[in-house]
């Protein structure tokens, strides 16, 4: 078998590739390896499935803000029903007087991005959380919007049926060797005997 893209692990990385592949055009050949197709010991299903924009590179900020696009219209690209049961609660982060500095750096990247995320000293967090001890604290950075947490199994699934009108092959097995020509890839072994050959 031959394929011009083979993506190994089917869970919500994998299928969001595939997915955006042919999202963006992409017509060639994808096959779409997964060796637990219950998911039951992938990250995906037993992670605890949260979105923040808290991050101290641009790139991992606007991978967020494309996710959070998405949330935000979920039912506009998987249909009426789809649900995550997505909920904005906000991250808070916290600093004491050696940290802050990494913290208003981070803080910088994210407002540039256009993260809805406010920096507070020990006083504002006191009164936005009254629950809060601020002892040791300087200062702490909160999500007022666009972070949260949703139900990870119910995206993946949104993912893989989508997937099944695209034309992708679903393949149920483990990759147990990957072949090269200098540095290119050209394929991959599976733990069942067969041999794909990837463009």
């Amino acid at each position: 078998m031959r394929y011009d893209i083979v993506i190994i692990g089917g869970a919500i990385v994998g299928s969001s590739v595939a997915y955006y592949l042919r999202e963006e055009g992409f017509t060639g050949s994808i096959a779409l390896i997964e060796r637990d197709p219950q998911f039951s010991q992938a990250a995906t299903t037993l992670s605890l499935a949260s979105i923040r924009q808290q991050f101290s590179i641009p790139e991992n900020i606007r991978l967020s803000q494309f996710t959070l696009k998405l949330f935000r219209r979920l039912k506009e690209t998987f249909g009426a029903d789809a649900d995550i049961g997505f909920r904005e609660g906000g991250y808070l982060i916290l600093a004491g007087e050696a940290g802050l500095p990494i913290l208003k750096a981070n803080h910088e990247a994210q407002i540039a991005e256009g993260a809805d995320i406010v920096l507070e000293d020990a006083g504002q967090l006191a009164r936005r959380f009254s629950w809060l001890s601020t002892e040791g604290i300087s200062a702490g950075a909160y999500g007022r919007g666009g972070e949260g947490w949703f139900d990870a199994h119910a995206l993946l699934m949104l993912f893989r049926k989508a997937l099944r009108e695209r034309r992708i092959d679903f393949i149920t097995a483990s990759v147990t060797g990957i072949a090269r020509e200098g540095s290119r890839v050209t394929g991959v072994a599976l733990d069942n005997g067969e041999t794909l050959e990837a463009g």
